[in-house]
């Protein structure tokens, strides 16, 4: 399994009573990606620009407590930074940690806050969240705004070093001009279907089409409110969006990108240990293995490949 996105270190950061990595009693722990069989696990450093007089000083302890946990459990668990790199947790059967920044404008619109981010591991960034940020608009904000300059000169930086560019939270405007500005895919790590939810969080068809013509990919993701209407996220929701997905993008676009510990506690798949359910899931609804198997890793492992 190979999951690109959660929100497990801004918990663990903010409840340091709550356990480690290894042990904890959030929905990501070593122990339950062992359970999973997880090769990849993308652990993101969320950012509230509200809520913090210093962002980039919350990045920076989220990032110090990550690769100290990651040092301290390094028999399990392991920082990858290449594509290399994920070969050799596939080798050697630990679970490869990929680091990422959910909201761009942590970084300021610095460039050298943006090489040194990536000197410090970071190999992927979600542009936006849900506010402004100097970089472009969110998706709750004006659907026809396209980036800001400084946005353009960030995204085109980011695939200079080789940083995979996520646009999720992006509005519309600017999700579609990454087409134009980018040679390389880009993704959507925790994003679903519009058409079957409509929420602005999700994507519009055409969108969904670019992105699968980019040869970039979508990650499932879990929350309720982007699901459905249910107060739980059901199973039945995450397999109908998946199938949605595949029917507008092919199936190489769709992989996972959870959202666990940034979404609602009240998940039918209780945590990360139980994603075989989702697998058997999408078997009844007339997947086959390989199909399956696209969706839990081989589809993120392509694009890793290709940009890392």
């Amino acid at each position: 399994m190979i999951d690109l996105h959660c929100d497990t270190m801004m918990q663990l950061l903010d409840h340091p009573d709550s356990g480690d990595l290894y042990r904890n009693r959030w929905k990501i722990d070593i122990e339950k990606l062992r359970k999973a069989h997880s090769k990849v696990q993308d652990f993101a450093f969320y950012i509230d620009l509200h809520e913090t007089d210093n962002p980039y000083g919350r990045y920076e302890d989220m990032r110090d407590l990550c690769t100290s946990q990651i040092e301290r459990y390094g028999e399990h668990i392991e920082h990858v930074l290449s594509y290399q790199d994920i070969q050799g947790v596939y080798e050697s059967g630990k679970i490869g940690a990929l680091l990422s920044i959910e909201e761009g404008g942590v970084l300021g619109g610095d460039l050298q806050k943006l090489s040194q981010a990536y000197k410090d591991g970071i190999r992927l960034i979600t542009l936006t969240w849900n506010y402004p940020n100097g970089l472009g608009e969110p998706h709750c904000g004006d659907q026809s705004k396209k980036l800001t300059a400084k946005g353009v000169e960030f995204v085109e930086a980011m695939q200079d070093m080789g940083i995979i560019v996520d646009c999720s939270h992006l509005n519309d405007a600017g999700t579609e001009q990454l087409g134009d500005i980018l040679d390389v895919p880009f993704v959507a790590s925790h994003s679903n279907a519009r058409a079957v939810r409509n929420h602005t969080r999700n994507l519009p068809d055409i969108l969904i089409k670019l992105i699968a013509n980019k040869g970039g990919v979508i990650g499932l993701n879990f929350a309720r409110n982007f699901l459905g209407t249910s107060p739980v996220s059901r199973i039945e929701d995450i397999v109908k969006h998946g199938l949605y997905l595949i029917d507008k993008g092919g199936e190489d676009v769709l992989v996972l990108g959870t959202d666990f510990d940034g979404i609602p506690l009240e998940t039918e798949i209780a945590d990360t240990s139980q994603m075989s359910r989702l697998y058997d899931a999408f078997g009844m609804a007339g997947l086959t293995v390989e199909q399956r198997d696209k969706i839990f890793w081989k589809n993120a492992d392509r694009l890793l490949k290709e940009l890392l």
